[in-house]
């Protein structure tokens, strides 16, 4: 079932990226790139950082906190206590949405600079 959701996610994207190439100017695909970056960035970096903050309390009050355990911190989701899970997760799963919209914007604004050299 998963993967034919990713199929049907993957064959929406091309098909919505081929209605913005014929549809929307350059200039309209830039300034949703500007805003879909921006959008992302504004979600991601407060909820990633505030995830980092939770994941480390939850690791401390647990007595288990690695050293440099900002480098891969998925790898100590196992760590979390079950009853503190969705305090630490719901930040991570914010964190990865501001992520999404932001490669989404890159995503268009590659989109207007292939668009533009096809143009030219």
């Amino acid at each position: 079932m998963l993967e034919a959701l990713l199929v049907l996610a993957f064959v929406a994207l091309l098909g919505g990226a081929a209605l913005a190439w014929s549809l929307a100017g350059i200039e309209s695909l830039l300034v949703a790139a500007l805003w879909l970056i921006g959008a992302g960035l504004v979600l991601g970096l407060p909820t990633g950082f505030w995830y980092h903050v939770e994941l480390r309390r939850v690791l401390v009050a647990a007595g288990e906190l690695p050293p440099r355990w900002w480098l891969h911190p998925t790898r100590l989701h196992g760590a979390i206590p079950p009853e503190r899970w969705w305090r630490v997760m719901s930040w991570c799963y914010a964190g990865a949405l501001g992520w999404l919209i932001s490669f989404a914007g890159c995503c268009v604004f590659a989109l207007a600079a292939a668009k533009l050299l096809v143009t030219e």
